[in-house]
């Protein structure tokens, strides 16, 4: 009787353990990080220009996107809040760093170029 219990009591706690349990967990993001300089982005994007101090959101086509060679080395699963302190760290404030983070969440894929200096820093989804 005792080994019939204990073999039920295994089977039962095995049964939980291979459950999935729910998680809260926030959900993630692929997303792409580069940086260039000025130069390397203007030859890039056909001469386009971005002031110093300043940033640029596009809309990127799922066509676009599919031809864009984007290496996993720039690749991160990133939550919300991960992509609000990319935009925190390039110095953009507060509602601005809300708002963009919104828009990227909620756009099938996009980029966003800010630029300091001579460095121009992307953030691609």
């Amino acid at each position: 009787m005792k080994k019939l219990f204990l073999t039920s009591l295994v089977i039962i706690v095995s049964g939980f353990i291979g459950c999935k349990q729910p998680t809260d967990s926030e959900p993630t993001y692929a997303v792409w990080t580069d940086s260039g300089t000025y130069a390397e982005f203007q030859s890039a994007f056909g001469g386009a220009t971005l002031g110093d101090g300043y940033y640029s959101r596009l809309d990127i086509t799922n066509a676009q996107f599919s031809q864009m060679s984007l290496p996993n080395e720039y690749k991160h699963d990133w939550t919300e809040s991960q992509i609000y302190d990319w935009f925190i760290g390039r110095g953009f404030g507060s509602t601005e760093a809300n708002r963009e983070k919104s828009w990227l969440i909620t756009v099938n894929h996009g980029l966003i170029a800010s630029r300091s200096g001579n460095i121009v820093y992307m953030l691609i989804k």
